[in-house]
């Protein structure tokens, strides 16, 4: 036989022998540990303008409202202040919106009532609450009081939200 022959069949002959089972095959586990740290938070969603729309002479005080969004983790205390604008002269008492040298009164309440000036002295006129983990609204109460309206044009005032916690 030649030894060509005689290989492929000794290597056939050990191919068709049962395959040994493997003894004692076992499993390990093993575990982790997924962790996260909540710090307390605060996020502003959403401050949408305030507009007055076109006025012209007023003897009535015109009102309008708009709404702050603000997130904060459960838990976490927050004080929301509006700082007295960049009109010319602008106050939180005394709320102005400019055009040039030209101004026009307006006012921020935190009460439908339009009593509460909504200001930026903690513990003295800013609006509080506590986070619960969701959005939550804060209503600005706008008023334009009625005025000497000054020369026709396009007035405004940039409005800065604080929200500290």
């Amino acid at each position: 036989m030649p030894a060509r022959l005689s290989r492929v069949m000794a290597i056939a002959a050990v191919l068709s022998l049962p395959m040994p089972q493997l003894a004692g095959a076992a499993t390990k586990t093993g575990t982790f540990l997924v962790s996260a740290v909540v710090v307390s938070d605060c996020d502003i969603r959403s401050t949408p303008n305030l507009a007055f729309g076109e006025v012209g002479a007023i003897s009535q005080p015109v009102d309008v409202t708009s709404v702050i969004i603000v997130a904060c983790t459960t838990g976490t205390a927050y004080t929301i202040a509006l700082n007295p604008g960049d009109g010319t002269g602008s106050t939180v008492p005394d709320r102005r919106m400019s055009n040039g040298t030209n101004s026009l009164k307006y006012q921020l309440y935190s009460d439908a009532a339009r009593t509460a000036v909504w200001g930026q002295t903690v513990g003295t006129d800013t609006v509080g609450a506590t986070g619960n983990g969701n959005d939550q609204e804060r209503t600005i109460y706008g008023r334009m009081p009625p005025q000497t309206m000054p020369a026709a044009g396009t007035y405004q005032s940039l409005v800065t939200v604080t929200v500290q916690y």
